[in-house]
């Protein structure tokens, strides 16, 4: 009689293995094929539903990733060769494929009044956040040379253009008082969003600014909560938290920064502890550093950095109590010499009292008005 092997019989474990065994080997219910020996094998392992909606989501973002990047490649080579002496093709109409659509779209390049042009809404950068401070890194070079690069927008109905992305440029052209170089071009709806991120790349969007259109997009449907749109954009749950603080910060705290892109992450969370802390200081503070950075607009100076305003923020909720300076005791008496009182401050700033020969009234009447004068009560625990 052959003895059993302890590990089993390994040509159970293999397709086909154990065809050939009697009848009454048959009926043993067999050992399920181990997973290991089947990738050594070449099999595949099985997918999970959710695991091949991940796969499909993220070929879909790697496929519009490379559709938006090479629409930017042709974009840069064609304005190139627009702006060229030697290309034939100066002024004539450039033909770029949309990200999304994948259709061909016509643009020409003109310049516009910049009066006669509106930001999309799908445009995530607030527009009151652009001024000659957030925007020092290029409003110098358009003042003195120009915009040399273009932005994109659409024709409107009613002869107004419709801005899909180049905001910062728009902002910059109004304040140097010049015309706004753009490419013109019929694009489609579902192109509108994925171009205007562009820009963003550039000058990424705050955090303030990225977590106001995520609760726009929670707010019309397209995602049922944060904790939804922080699973499908791969967001951790600490960081979804710190966004929904930065939604609740009032907008002023955004202002006082030299530019809302300087903003950290976790700057809602912090100033959400400053406000439990003194909240009156922290909001005078803001108005204050409101007026400098006003005043450094007017002067053409350099505002305070990101830092500085962070460490401002946090010395403003500081309680600084001026504690008394010690003070050798002193000695009051009656002309009878039958009652004393002795007042003195010991170096850790405590105020003492001793009174001596005053009766239970008196007593009463002094306990009465210093609790009174100081605002306090009697403590029950004690």
């Amino acid at each position: 009689m052959v003895k059993p092997n302890k590990y089993g019989n390994i040509d159970e474990l293999l397709p086909g293995g154990g065809e050939e065994t009697d009848s009454s080997s048959s009926t043993r219910k067999r050992r399920r094929p181990s997973p290991a020996l089947g990738a050594m094998q070449g099999e595949r392992r099985p997918i999970s539903v959710t695991e091949s909606l991940k796969e499909e989501k993220a070929k879909a973002e790697r496929a519009l990733e490379e559709a938006t990047s090479k629409f930017e490649d042709e974009k840069q080579e064609l304005l190139r060769l627009l702006e060229s002496k030697e290309s034939e093709e100066k002024g004539k109409p450039i033909v770029l494929t949309m990200p999304v659509t994948q259709q061909e779209v016509v643009f020409e390049l003109q310049r516009i009044d910049p009066s006669k042009i509106d930001v999309s809404p799908e445009n995530e950068r607030i527009q009151e956040f652009l001024d000659e401070i957030s925007l020092r890194d290029i409003l110098p070079s358009i003042r003195k040379q120009g915009q040399q690069f273009p932005g994109t927008v659409r024709p409107k109905k009613d002869g107004r253009f419709e801005l899909i992305e180049g905001s910062r440029r728009l902002k910059a052209a109004v304040l140097a008082k010049k015309p706004y170089l753009a490419l013109v071009g019929d694009v489609p709806d579902a192109d509108v969003r994925e171009l205007s991120v562009i820009e963003n790349k550039h000058q990424d969007v705050s955090y303030f600014e990225k977590a106001k259109a995520w609760e726009r997009q929670i707010n019309d449907g397209e995602f049922a909560n944060w904790t939804q749109l922080g699973a499908a954009k791969g967001i951790s749950s600490s960081n979804i938290n710190r966004y929904k603080a930065c939604v609740e910060l009032d907008e002023k705290f955004v202002r006082i920064l030299p530019s809302p892109s300087d903003m950290p992450l976790s700057y809602g969370e912090m100033i959400s502890k400053l406000r439990k802390k003194n909240e009156r200081s922290l909001l005078a503070k803001v108005d204050e550093l409101l007026e400098l950075r006003k005043e450094s607009m007017k002067e053409g100076g350099e505002s305070l950095g990101v830092e500085e305003v962070i460490k401002a923020l946090k010395s403003s909720v500081r309680v600084r109590q001026a504690q008394p300076k010690a003070k050798a005791p002193v000695l009051y008496k009656s002309p009878e010499g039958d009652r004393f009182l002795k007042h003195g401050i010991t170096n850790k700033g405590t105020t003492k009292f001793e009174i001596d020969g005053a009766d239970e009234e008196s007593l009463s009447k002094i306990v009465e008005f210093l609790t009174k004068t100081l605002g306090v009560e009697l403590n029950e625990s004690n």
